[in-house]
C-alpha cells in the first residue's frame, strides 16, 4: 500500500472542513442574501449549470426543490447550456453556475449564453478575481476545498430562499433549521467514521472494477462517488446505476464475485433501494454498503447528502492508495493531455 501524508492530497476532507461551513453559514451566506436582495422574488424558474462534481450538487439540489415547492428548477452540464440554451430561459430565471476553480470555460460559456437571454445570473466560485465570478452579476465565494458540503450548504440555503419567496413549506424551514447542526456532524465524522471505511476501502482495492448503486436523493452523490472519484481519482473501472431502475438490466450482471457499493438514502427511495441491496446480496458477498441511517441520526433525508459523504471519501481515499495510486496523479485531466 502507497504510505503517502494525506494532509498534502488534493483530498476534501480535511479538519478545516467544519470550520469551512462554519464561516459560510455565519458570514458569507448573510452577505450573500444582503447582495442579491429581492431576488427570489424576481424570478420564476431556476437553472444549475456546472460540471462534475458541482454538477452533481446541483442535481442533489434540484431534487430537494421539486420535492418542496412548485419553482420549475433543472440542472444541466454548463457545455449543454451554453451549445443549446433552454427555450424557457428568461429575464424572470435564475441561472446559477458553479465552478470550484472559477475557470471552467464551459461555466463561462454558460453564464454569457444566460445573460445574452437576459437571465439573472449568480456565480459561486472558491476565489475571487475568476472569469466564472466576473461574468455573473451577483457572485459568492466560498473560500474553502470541501467542495461538495460548501456547494449543498449553499445550494440549500438559496432553494431555500427561493421556496420561501414563491409560498414556503413547513419541509423547508426544517431543513434550513436543521443546517447550523452540519459543522459539528462534521467534526465528528472526521473524527469517528475514517477507520470503518479504511477496512472497506483496503477490501474492495482487490477489484478493477465495481459498480455503485445509490437511491432517491443519493443519486447524483452515487455518479460523483462512483464515477467521478473512483475512475479519476483511483481509475478503478464502475458505473454508477439507479436503484430504482435496478431491475431494468443491471440485475441480469450480478453474480458471485462481482462488486458492488450500495448508497442507501433516507428519503422516499429507500426500500427500494434496500430491496435492490437485498437482491445484490442473494447473489455476491462482494457488497460495501453505506447507509445514510448510519451517519444522519435524525437529520431530515434531505441532508443525507451530506452526511454521507465522509465517510465515502475516506473510503475512496484508501481505496486508491491500497492499489499504490497516489489520487493526485493525473495521466490527462488538467491539461495534461490534449482534449
Amino acid at each position: 500500500m502507497l504510505e503517502i501524508d494525506k494532509s498534502e492530497v488534493d483530498f476534501l476532507v480535511t479538519d478545516a472542513m467544519a470550520d469551512e461551513a462554519q464561516v459560510l453559514m455565519d458570514e458569507l451566506l448573510p452577505a450573500l442574501d444582503a447582495e442579491i436582495g429581492d431576488l427570489a422574488s424576481d424570478i420564476d424558474r431556476v437553472c444549475f449549470v456546472a460540471c462534475g462534481s458541482p454538477l452533481c450538487a446541483a442535481q442533489t439540489t434540484q431534487i430537494l426543490m421539486e420535492r418542496t415547492c412548485s419553482v420549475p428548477v433543472m440542472s444541466m452540464s454548463a457545455a449543454d447550456f451554453a451549445a443549446d440554451v433552454p427555450f424557457f430561459v428568461s429575464e424572470r430565471t435564475l441561472v446559477v453556475a458553479i465552478s470550484d476553480s472559477g475557470t471552467t470555460g464551459e461555466v463561462v460559456d454558460a453564464v454569457e449564453a444566460a445573460k445574452a437571454k437576459g437571465a439573472r445570473t449568480l456565480a459561486m466560485v472558491q476565489r475571487d478575481g475568476t472569469p466564472v465570478g466576473e461574468a455573473a452579476e451577483f457572485t459568492l465565494v466560498y473560500r474553502g476545498g470541501s467542495i461538495w458540503t460548501l456547494h449543498l450548504i449553499t445550494l440549500y440555503h438559496l432553494a431555500g430562499q427561493i421556496i420561501r419567496a414563491h409560498g414556503g413549506s413547513d419541509e423547508i424551514e426544517t431543513i434550513l433549521g436543521q443546517l447550523p447542526r452540519v459543522p459539528e456532524l462534521l467534526r465528528a465524522q472526521v473524527r469517528d467514521v475514517e477507520d470503518a471505511s479504511r477496512e472497506l476501502g483496503l477490501s474492495a482495492s482487490r477489484h478493477r472494477m465495481i459498480y455503485t448503486v445509490a437511491g432517491g436523493n443519493l443519486v447524483p452523490l452515487g455518479y460523483k462517488e462512483g464515477v467521478i472519484t473512483m475512475l479519476e481519482f483511483t481509475r478503478t473501472h464502475g458505473a454508477a446505476l439507479n436503484a430504482a431502475e435496478f431491475r431494468h438490466g443491471p440485475l441480469e450482471v450480478v453474480e458471485a464475485g462481482v462488486p458492488y457499493v450500495v448508497m442507501v438514502p433516507t428519503d422516499s427511495a429507500r426500500e427500494t433501494t434496500l430491496r435492490t441491496l437485498r437482491f445484490i446480496q442473494r447473489h455476491t458477498d462482494e457488497v460495501f454498503v453505506f447507509d445514510a441511517a448510519d451517519h444522519s441520526g435524525d437529520l431530515h433525508p434531505a441532508l443525507a447528502p451530506i452526511a454521507l459523504f465522509t465517510s465515502l471519501e475516506f473510503f475512496y481515499y484508501y481505496l486508491s492508495i491500497a492499489k499504490d495510486h497516489n489520487p493526485d496523479d493525473r495521466r490527462y485531466y488538467g491539461g495534461k493531455a490534449e482534449y
